[in-house]
């Protein structure tokens, strides 16, 4: 028997009732005092934004890592926790986007290995003396992990990753340029006898350390210098070399000895990687004298003192190094007192001041892992690690096996490898465990594999039909 009964709502009644409850909700919110009234924009907005998002999800990965690359929110003028929502609304709208378009989530290694260690850094709050503020820090750590997950998910194809990896190169740019501008319109930092340039957000942002805008400046240059060698284009090359000077400039204005360190380190290892290794190494050493010679002489006396590890002479390279080596230690200690999970992400601090006295960071990557994270962190970390080398090695046997040319993502795969190692540096005289880079870079190996990926199966298809692989048509296709 045929039911022939009609549903009284339908999804156009639900729309019109939707339209009249926003309507009157809207009127009520316009009475209202500022800043309250405004609300009825804001969620007509989201609304818009949402539906933009969901439709073009590119849209909303630009969004987001402009805010996570540029952090806005820390030297604008607008005090609303704007970057908050946008955030939340994109990872929603991502999250529809792949459960109800995608209908697939390919889990690569990289994903499990970082999934693992996610896993130890959130069991690891239990163990934790203040399990409120290692909360707080596997939040902040969580954030990056959802940026790792859905740009690599998203920005998966050449076009977009190529616009990616320009806007963390422009983020780079701004940090060298907005620091040097800060530093010489008045903004610069008495510290260490010196005047050192700090970012423009001031003491709440996160380049309010010296030390920590020359590290991140240091970690971008991989990526500039490869750029510059991929660019045929003469006008892009002058552009990339007069990046290169301002972020060198700015290092030294920091007054961070680690960090002119490190320029000296990816100097002569950029050097290495050239045809005449020679010739290039003596134009590296040129050139960082040149940079020696005409800075200022508050900075080369600071900077003199790096190898005054042994000496008590007020510059405090000697409390430093000892500084690094003892939170080496003390990561050892707890370990031993806390085997398999630490005492907990984001706790050394809080460790150090329960049994020293001293509230004080592990200034050392190795002592911040094993003093957190125990044994099942180590463990994790390092095997992450190891996956991340080994898809970077096997990337690189891939284009010597089908003799592909050097193109934007082999490029990158060069960029990516030295900045690792500097991290890898860096690790050793601070504590850059939960620094965004380690991830976002693993982000950048993973979309790379999925190009790499799309590129073989496009090339077994060309040798089965035997047809020449169109490039262009691989790129529109993904």
């Amino acid at each position: 028997m045929h039911n022939s009964s009609k549903n009284i709502i339908t999804n156009k009644h639900i729309f019109y009732i939707s339209v009249v409850l926003i309507s009157i909700a809207s009127g009520f919110a316009l009475s209202l005092p500022a800043p309250y009234n405004l609300i009825p924009f804001g969620v007509i907005l989201g609304a818009v934004f949402m539906i933009t998002t969901f439709k073009y999800p590119m849209v909303g990965v630009y969004l987001y890592m402009f805010i996570f690359f540029f952090r806005p929110q820390e030297w604008t003028p607008i005090q609303l926790p704007y970057e908050k929502v946008i955030a939340l609304v994109i990872i929603m709208t991502l999250l529809m986007h792949i459960t109800f378009r995608d209908k697939k989530f390919d889990l690569f290694q990289i994903d499990k290995a970082l999934l693992a260690f996610m896993a130890v850094c959130f069991v690891s709050i239990i163990f934790s003396g203040d399990i409120m503020y290692s909360w707080d820090v596997f939040f902040e750590f969580f954030k990056i992990f959802l940026v790792y997950v859905f740009a690599s998910r998203i920005a998966n194809t050449p076009k977009r990753f190529n616009s990616i990896i320009w806007l963390f190169v422009l983020s780079q740019v701004f940090l060298a340029v907005s620091t040097s501008y800060n530093y010489y319109t008045g903004g610069a930092q008495l510290s260490m006898g010196i005047d050192r340039a700090t970012g423009l957000a001031g003491a709440d942002g996160a380049y309010s350390d010296a030390n920590s805008v020359a590290n991140s400046l240091v970690l971008g240059i991989p990526f500039i210098y490869f750029l510059m060698k991929f660019h045929k284009s003469t006008l892009m090359k002058l552009f990339l070399i007069g990046v290169l000077g301002i972020t060198c400039w700015t290092i030294i204005i920091t007054g961070s000895r680690g960090g002119m360190v490190g320029v000296i380190i990816i100097s002569m290892l950029l050097a290495y990687t050239t045809k005449y290794r020679t010739i290039s190494t003596i134009g590296a050493i040129g050139l960082l004298a040149v940079f020696i010679v005409f800075m200022p002489s508050q900075y080369r006396e600071r900077f003199s003192t790096i190898f005054h590890i042994y000496e008590e002479d007020g510059s405090g390279a000697a409390e430093s190094a000892q500084g690094r080596i003892d939170g080496l230690v003390k990561g050892v200690v707890f370990m031993s007192q806390k085997p398999v999970f630490g005492c907990g992400i984001g706790s050394f601090k809080w460790e150090n001041r329960q049994q020293y006295g001293i509230w004080l960071d592990a200034h050392n990557m190795l002592g911040k892992l094993m003093g957190e994270l125990g044994l099942m962190g180590l463990l994790t970390f390092g095997f992450f690690l190891y996956i991340i080398f080994k898809t970077l090695q096997m990337i690189k046997y891939i284009y010597h096996k089908y003799e592909w040319e050097y193109d934007f993502e082999r490029a990158m795969i060069d960029g990516i490898s030295y900045s690792f190692i500097m991290l890898a540096f860096q690790g050793l005289i601070g504590h850059n465990l939960f620094r965004f880079n380690w991830y976002i870079y693993a982000c950048f190996v993973v979309i790379i594999t999925m190009i790499v990926n799309q590129r073989i199966e496009m090339a077994k298809l060309a040798e089965k039909i035997e047809q020449p692989i169109d490039l262009e048509v691989i790129e529109k296709n993904t």
